[in-house]
């Protein structure tokens, strides 16, 4: 069962740090192709939620709390020893409250954190939602959002298919918002694009909840990790082979250029 889970595109690599790679609202296994061949110095495991690839049977969950307390089950393990988390927009969410989660419950914090295309945990719904909208404008919104690509967007019978899968992980994107104050003792690195709809200051609110932040700006908007994949891994690799694991409490911020 804990396959369908967690996908490990190099299988189990013993003694190397794990990164669990969350997605997008939406969002699969694909959207982390290449890079386990690209992160030689880790294990990824690619969380696959239900309700795509080979979890697809499986009905979605469409609650924060729910969702975290079945991914447990199957994810805790990997939690035990060294561990980094990379999400993008939902997925930096969710990978949030995984590492809050094993903080409480105990293990260790995550030795890196990537928070990447998301306002931050305490920012709530950016724009007006979209869950409970009548299909077709619910599918309208889906394709003014550009990130899903055209051969699907205009494939229907696939559309109507999907749906359950968008409108519960809409629904939890759209509900979710940390009240608490805590601070998780890593480090984190910030992506952002800068013709993403997300306002900067929502952006940079990631730096409260962590004890030291770089923030990283790239052309392009919200869909960057597709469109600057080969940057981004950059960003996540220097983390990774860094000694010092970003000691410094200073924050840096860097742009990168295509």
């Amino acid at each position: 069962m804990s396959e369908k889970w967690i996908v490990k595109p190099s299988g189990a690599l013993n003694g190397k740090p794990k990164l669990l790679c969350f997605p997008y609202a939406g969002g699969g296994v694909s959207i982390f192709n290449g890079w386990a061949q690209s992160l030689s110095d880790v294990e990824v495991n690619i969380i696959q939620a239900p309700g795509r690839g080979s979890h697809f049977a499986a009905a979605p969950l469409a609650n924060m709390e729910k969702l975290i307390d079945e991914l447990f089950i199957h994810i805790s393990t990997l939690l035990e020893g060294p561990y980094l988390i990379f999400g993008h927009s939902l997925g930096s969410r969710v990978g949030f409250e995984v590492a809050r989660k094993a903080i409480s419950l105990g293990l260790p914090a995550p030795i890196h954190f990537f928070a990447s295309g998301s306002g931050g945990p305490d920012q709530g719904c950016f724009k007006k939602p979209i869950h409970a909208l009548p299909q077709a404008e619910f599918f309208d919104e889906i394709k003014s959002m550009a990130g899903t690509p055209k051969q699907i967007l205009e494939n229907k019978e696939l559309m109507i298919m999907l749906e359950p899968l968008l409108r519960a992980d809409f629904k939890i994107s759209e509900q979710y918002k940390y009240l608490g104050s805590e601070k998780i003792i890593s480090p984190v690195s910030i992506l952002y694009g800068m013709e993403d709809d997300i306002e900067l200051d929502r952006v940079k609110s990631w730096a409260r909840y962590f004890d030291s932040h770089e923030l990283h700006a790239f052309e392009g908007g919200h869909f960057f990790i597709d469109t600057h994949q080969s940057q981004v891994l950059d960003i996540v690799r220097s983390a990774i082979s860094r000694d010092s694991w970003l000691s410094s409490t200073c924050a840096k911020e860097i742009n990168h250029w295509t």
